[in-house]
C-alpha cells in the first residue's frame, strides 16, 4: 500500500484562510421551480432536489451516521469556530481509520474479492470493468495535517459564508454527483460539494426546517452515466467482465444505503 500524505501547498491553504471564493458570492440569486427527484417517475431534469437523507458521498459515507468525519468536524465548528486541529474528529478520524484493502475501506465481508485490491485503488463495478490502478487518496488515514487544516478551513468558510449569504446554488456551481437506484429507493452520490453537504447537514441537525431538500445535478463531466440501477448488475462492466461475481458487486453498492 502507498503512503497516504495529501499534503497540501502553501498556496491551497492560503486560498482558503482568505476565504477566497466568498467573493464569487455577492449578488447570487437563489434557484426556483427545481423539482424533487422521483424515482418512479425519472424525467430528463439534470439539475432537481434530493432529500439530505438520500446522499452518500466519500466511499459510501452516509452524512447520517453519526460518524461521518467531516460531518462531525463541521458540528464541532458550528460549536467552536477556533477548534484547533488536534481537537478535531476529522484529525483522530485519519489516524484511526487506516484501510489496507478496498474491502476495508467498504466494511464488506471477509470473503469478496475487494479485500484484494489496495484501498488507494478506483473501482466501481457499475463503471470499471476491473481495479483501474488509479490512485485514490479517498477520506481516511494516514494524511499528512495540512490535509486536516485544508479541510476544517474550508468546512469554516462554508459555515461563513451560509450565514452571511444564505444557500444559494448556482447551475455553475453546485453539489453534483449520480443516482443508485435500489428498487424503491435511491441515493445520490456526491461526486463534487462533500465538504457543503457535510456543513449543510450539520446545520439541518441543529434545525431540521433548515436545508431539508438540496439542489443537485448530474456529474457529467467527471461521469458519463447519471443513474445505476441495482436490477441490471448483470449488465454492469465489473460483473459482466467477470472479475467481480453478483454478490460481491452487491455488496459495494449496498454499501451505500446503510
Amino acid at each position: 500500500m502507498k503512503d497516504i500524505l495529501d499534503k497540501k501547498s502553501v498556496k491551497e491553504i492560503r486560498i482558503h484562510q482568505i476565504n477566497y471564493y466568498q467573493k464569487f458570492l455577492f449578488n447570487r440569486k437563489s434557484l426556483s421551480n427545481i423539482k424533487m427527484f422521483n424515482f418512479s417517475k425519472i424525467n430528463n431534469d439534470t439539475i432537481f432536489k434530493v432529500n439530505i437523507h438520500k446522499i452518500s458521498g466519500y466511499e459510501g459515507h452516509y452524512y447520517f451516521s453519526g460518524s461521518n468525519p467531516l460531518v462531525k468536524t463541521a458540528q464541532q465548528i458550528l460549536n467552536n469556530s477556533n477548534l484547533k486541529l488536534n481537537d478535531s474528529y476529522l484529525f483522530k478520524y485519519y489516524q484511526q481509520f487506516q484501510p489496507k484493502t478496498y474491502g476495508e475501506l467498504y466494511y464488506l465481508k471477509k470473503e469478496n474479492k475487494l479485500h484484494q485490491i489496495e484501498s488507494t485503488n478506483i473501482f466501481h463495478p457499475w463503471f470499471h470493468s476491473k481495479p483501474t490502478n488509479q490512485f485514490n487518496c479517498g477520506l481516511f488515514g494516514p494524511k499528512d495535517n495540512s490535509n486536516v487544516l485544508h479541510r476544517m478551513l474550508r468546512i469554516k468558510n462554508i459555515i461563513t459564508n451560509i450565514s452571511k449569504f444564505g444557500y444559494k446554488p448556482t447551475p455553475n456551481d453546485m453539489i453534483e454527483g449520480y443516482i443508485l437506484l435500489k428498487k424503491n429507493d435511491y441515493r445520490f452520490v456526491i461526486t463534487a460539494g462533500h465538504h457543503r453537504v457535510a456543513v449543510l447537514t450539520a446545520i439541518f441537525m441543529k434545525d431540521n426546517s433548515k436545508f431539508n431538500n438540496l439542489i443537485v445535478k448530474y456529474d457529467i463531466t467527471r461521469i458519463k452515466i447519471k443513474i445505476v440501477r441495482e436490477c441490471e448488475v448483470n449488465e454492469w462492466p465489473g460483473v459482466l467482465s467477470g472479475y467481480l461475481n453478483r454478490k460481491d458487486a452487491l455488496e459495494i453498492f449496498h454499501s451505500y444505503f446503510s
